[in-house]
C-alpha cells in the first residue's frame, strides 16, 4: 500500500494507457490509481481462485462459460443473427438480424431489464453486440432467457 499527501504522484507513477481503460483527469481518476487496476491484486484473486478450486475447478468453469456462450450464440443464430467472431472462450459477438446499427438498441433493452447485462463493442471496425460469461453461477435456464429477452 502507498500513501502519499500529494496526490499528483500517483497519476504521474501509475499512469496507464490502454483503449479499454476509459480516460479521463488523471488525478481524479480511481482507475489510474486504486488496486482495481493493480496488477498485483489481479494476480492475487487469480491465485486465491487456483487455491479453492484447484487446476481441475477452474478448467471445469472455463468449460462451463464456452458451453454456455456457444448455446447463446447458437441460439441467436438459429433466430436470424449472425455470430462476427469464433472465440473459443466465453464470449460471443453478435449482429442482430437488423444489422450494426440495432445493436445498441439491443444493448439498452437488456440493460434496462436489470436481469442480465451486455454490453456493444468495435469488431472489425462494426458495432457488435458483445456477451462475456464470467459468473460460475449462470445457468442454461438464464442463457434461455437472455435469449428470449434479445428475440422478444
Amino acid at each position: 500500500m502507498f500513501l502519499t499527501s500529494r496526490p499528483e504522484i500517483l497519476a504521474d507513477v501509475f499512469r496507464v494507457k490502454a483503449s479499454y481503460m476509459p480516460e479521463s483527469e488523471a488525478q481524479n481518476d480511481f482507475y489510474v490509481h486504486s488496486a482495481q487496476w493493480s496488477r498485483r491484486f489481479v494476480g492475487l484473486r487469480l491465485f486465491l481462485s487456483l487455491g479453492a478450486a484447484g487446476w481441475a475447478g477452474y478448467a471445469e468453469h472455463v468449460n462451463h462459460a464456452i458451453q454456455l456462450i456457444d448455446e447463446l450464440a447458437d441460439g441467436l443464430v438459429a433466430r436470424g443473427w449472425t455470430k462476427a467472431n469464433n472465440s473459443h472462450m466465453g464470449v460471443a459477438c453478435l449482429t442482430p438480424p437488423e444489422g450494426p446499427s440495432a445493436v445498441q438498441q439491443y444493448v439498452a433493452k437488456v440493460q434496462k431489464n436489470g436481469r442480465f447485462w451486455i454490453s456493444s463493442a468495435q469488431f472489425e471496425g462494426h458495432p457488435v453486440l458483445r456477451a462475456c460469461l464470467t459468473n460460475g453461477r449462470t445457468t442454461s435456464a438464464d442463457i434461455q432467457g437472455l435469449i428470449k429477452l434479445l428475440t422478444a
